[in-house]
């Protein structure tokens, strides 16, 4: 009976050992299995909010979201004091790149200077495709004085932007009008400055394309217009 007895305690210890082992193995498996589905669900969110707010063929903000970045930059400008630069860039003659080079290659155009625009602004700024050919941008945290030599700087970078594709390569130029919002005097609505954006843009196109145009938000006659177009021969292309 003492034999049986420790026999029969042996065999439930042995029982216990493996059960607590398969349980723990069981448990670290639920645990990789939950651990790979919150990654799972986490990546699907992640590709929804992109989907949500990027554009699909450039990658950039898209027309909601780029709004959306205007309205909090100029809300925390507001707070803070601080000026917004507010710039809407448009591809010179993109229907004679489309009639020329096709659908895919207008594709390949706007895909190609949405990377051109992404490198030439800061972590801070913000660029979205506003519709179309026609691009916006938010320039934060600069100086007053400094915003005009930066729309200037910005718009040598991304202009005659050579497109090169498998069997085409093009030029492209672009036109900007812009305006610069201070908000310490200055009570603006995201609306108002997008307009003096389009009428800068008007008169960059008007005047030759390729080149910018930034217009006082409280002025908006001819007269008050500012060409900041480059010194580079280029910006009297059509």
């Amino acid at each position: 009976m003492v034999v049986y007895g420790a026999a029969l305690a042996l065999v439930i210890t042995l029982f216990d050992s493996i059960r607590a082992r398969n349980l723990k193995r069981i448990s670290r498996q639920l645990q990789r299995l939950v651990a790979a589905r919150t990654s799972e669900l986490e990546i699907s969110r992640e590709q929804l909010r992109v989907q949500a707010t990027h554009d699909g063929l450039t990658g950039l903000l898209n027309r909601d979201a780029i709004l959306r970045a205007l309205a909090a930059e100029l809300d925390r400008a507001s707070r803070e004091g601080k000026i917004v630069v507010v710039a809407l860039v448009d591809i010179d003659h993109f229907k004679q790149v489309n009639d020329t080079h096709g659908h895919l290659g207008g594709d390949e155009a706007l895909r190609q200077f949405a990377v051109a625009m992404n490198k030439a602004i800061r972590p801070y700024d913000h660029v979205g495709r506003y519709g179309g050919e026609e691009f916006l941008l938010i320039l934060t945290d600069l100086p007053k004085e400094a915003a005009e030599p930066r729309l200037a700087s910005l718009h040598a970078a991304i202009t005659d932007l050579w497109v090169r594709g498998q069997e085409t390569s093009f030029m492209l130029t672009c036109s900007i009008g812009a305006t610069v919002h201070d908000s310490a005097h200055q009570a603006t609505g995201s609306e108002s400055l997008l307009a003096v954006a389009d009428l800068a843009l008007y008169d960059a196109k008007a005047q030759g394309r390729n080149r910018v145009i930034c217009r006082k938000i409280d002025a908006p006659g001819a007269n008050d217009q500012k060409d900041l177009e480059t010194s580079q021969d280029s910006s009297q292309t059509v």
